[in-house]
């Protein structure tokens, strides 16, 4: 007869939910605190768990940008969600809102931001391999879907990239200068962005 080894017990999907959230939570706090260029170390003892946790956990630092990245994608979509609440569905609405939530986010968290950009410059990965950008492309495809009926999926899905492309090298390029103010920045951004979305539904068959 065998008999079972003691250990810790398994824990269930909402306490392996509850953890991971706590510890994206923490690391988030020490990048704000430490800059962009913090090590496993430092994230770890942030954390206050060792090195193997963060690793199992994530995989490796670019798993924990990704998870800050949906975790800060998530309060986005809440923060454009609230600024539409009671407005019109339509192109110019969506856009401005997202556009704006987007720049407030980038504008009040720029240590997480640039962690998450330096992921992205990382290894063989590309801007449209970030979790920020899928989350919101994600949620924006659902929408332009409804507001371009019709409109192919492949050529959304091209054009959607593109736009995505656009916006984020625009944003790169005002962090680093600032020679527009943020509402100037949001208002050509949508002007434009806006224009595109437009034009692509003249592509429907």
């Amino acid at each position: 007869m065998t008999t079972r080894r003691r250990g810790r017990p398994r824990r269930t999907p909402a306490e392996r939910a509850e953890q991971r959230e706590r510890l994206v939570e923490a690391a988030m706090q020490t990048v704000r605190e430490r800059g962009p260029d913090i090590s496993m170390d430092h994230l770890a003892r942030g954390a206050g768990v060792s090195k193997p946790v963060l690793y199992s956990e994530f995989g490796d630092k670019r798993g924990v940008a990704d998870a800050i990245a949906v975790t800060l994608a998530h309060r986005l979509e809440a923060r454009a969600a609230a600024d539409l609440a009671g407005r019109p569905m339509d192109i110019p609405s969506v856009v401005r809102a997202t556009i704006s939530a987007l720049i407030d986010l980038i504008d009040t968290e720029p240590e997480l931001y640039a962690f998450i950009v330096r992921a992205i410059r990382t290894g063989d990965r590309g801007l449209l391999d970030n979790g920020l950008v899928q989350v919101i492309q994600e949620r924006l495809a659902v929408l332009m879907a409804l507001l371009l009926p019709g409109l192919d999926t492949v050529k959304l899905r091209a054009l959607s990239d593109g736009l995505f492309g656009f916006g984020f090298a625009a944003v790169e390029s005002w962090t680093s200068h600032r020679e527009l103010s943020k509402d100037e920045l949001i208002d050509a951004l949508s002007v434009v962005v806006q224009g595109g979305i437009e034009a692509a539904g003249m592509l429907r068959d």
